[in-house]
């Protein structure tokens, strides 16, 4: 049976992200933000791109809002397997469908209505939005044998009704992100999401061993030991090295894992490491800006970060073994004018320095910017190969 795949705010990220685990001919997109396959194990913890995966029910061609009122008061009863025992946590969310909030509030109380005839005990989780988030799917049980997340989607010639049959564990990224003993906000503050994606557009295989070589306080290290992968990190500053390992500690005792790794300090542009298999890194992202810098400082800045992550690249190249991926996240600066990414220059010269970039077919590789509201400073991913 199909699945639908709801996906993050980064949705170009997302379906590189699919495409490099499961191939991109496993995917078709259905609207903006929903993608649908027939593959039936997805590892949605594994995924840092997407939020919850639903298993398809049915679907109908050329419906309007009428006629989905009219098959869910009637079908509501096949769809949620009614009746159950006990009181029942039910949840509606819309994507893509071109309708006001009010229609979805007006649905669910009519919904509870032709529950009510199945002699079931309902709870209609209230409507302040066309979409329930992680939080509320989560701790109104939805998941549970009692409750139930019903998806209403629309794709370009038909609308699919879906059951959600998982979501992601925001309390296990906010422990990762949050709780960890050790953080540092002026080296930056890599998500674990983005840490995910990063290590899945490389897909290590098993028993690999990951590389960081701007690994700060471990989060890409953190992600790579989770998914049992060996985990091998350095960074210039010995403070990170220090905190990295307390770091680790704390989520191998956390989550009881098998620690699997190894830690040394060194400079990017001219260490010598042991053999590793993949790079995965947030890499050197330059100035931090509070305000938008002029242009001058901006410039320089610019310059200064190409020079070294240019140093970096010539420095690893040989060290790479071949077949290896270098997926690196580079930093790119938001233009508020042009409402473009400037990005390094480098960029234009990846085979003067010896890499192949990647491409996707989903996506356009050019188009993965990992950018929140208000940011100055953006993540641009980039997949590298050796070329010789």
């Amino acid at each position: 049976m199909s699945s639908v795949l709801i996906l993050g705010r980064q949705t170009n990220i997302a379906l590189a992200e699919l495409e490099s685990l499961y191939g991109a001919e496993n995917f078709k997109l259905i609207n903006s933000n929903c993608v649908l396959t027939d593959i039936g194990n997805i590892d949605l913890p594994r995924l840092g791109g997407s939020i919850k995966i639903a298993k398809v029910i049915d679907e109908y061609n050329n419906t309007s809002w009428l006629d989905i009122e009219k098959i869910l008061h009637k079908n509501i009863g096949n769809f949620l397997n009614l009746p159950i025992e006990g009181k029942l946590n039910l949840g509606i969310s819309l994507y893509g469908l071109n309708v006001n909030l009010n229609k979805l509030q007006n649905l669910t109380i009519q919904l509870k209505k032709s529950i009510k005839k199945y002699g079931q005990s309902v709870r209609l989780l209230p409507s302040s939005s066309l979409q329930l988030n992680s939080a509320q799917v989560i701790h109104n049980k939805l998941l549970s044998e009692k409750g139930a997340e019903i998806l209403i989607i629309q794709s370009p010639n038909s609308v699919i009704i879906a059951k959600t049959i998982d979501e992601q564990d925001i309390n296990s990224y906010s422990q990762r992100d949050y709780n960890r003993p050790k953080r540092d906000s002026k080296v930056g503050m890599l998500p674990p999401k983005l840490a995910q994606i990063l290590i899945n557009l490389a897909n290590p295989k098993n028993n690999s061993t990951v590389l960081d070589p701007f690994c700060g306080t471990g989060v890409i290290l953190q992600e790579a030991l989770l998914d049992k992968f060996n985990a091998y990190g350095t960074d210039l500053e010995a403070r990170m090295i220090d905190y990295s390992q307390v770091n680790m500690d704390w989520l191998a005792e956390k989550y009881t894992i098998q620690n699997n790794l190894k830690l040394e300090t060194g400079d990017a542009t001219n260490f010598i490491w042991q053999p590793f298999d993949n790079v995965v890194a947030e890499t050197y992202l330059g100035q931090a800006y509070s305000i938008y810098p002029d242009s001058l400082r901006l410039k320089d800045n610019i310059r200064n970060c190409d020079v070294i992550l240019s140093k970096f690249l010539k420095n690893i190249h040989n060290q790479v073994p071949i077949g290896g991926k270098l997926s690196l996240a580079l930093p790119a600066w938001y233009d508020r004018d042009t409402k473009k990414f400037l990005t390094l220059p480098l960029i234009d010269h990846f085979p003067e320095l010896g890499y192949n970039r990647l491409s996707f077919s989903i996506v356009n590789s050019d188009d993965l910017f990992y950018h929140r509201e208000g940011q100055i400073v953006a993540r641009q991913l980039i997949l590298l190969t050796r070329n010789k």
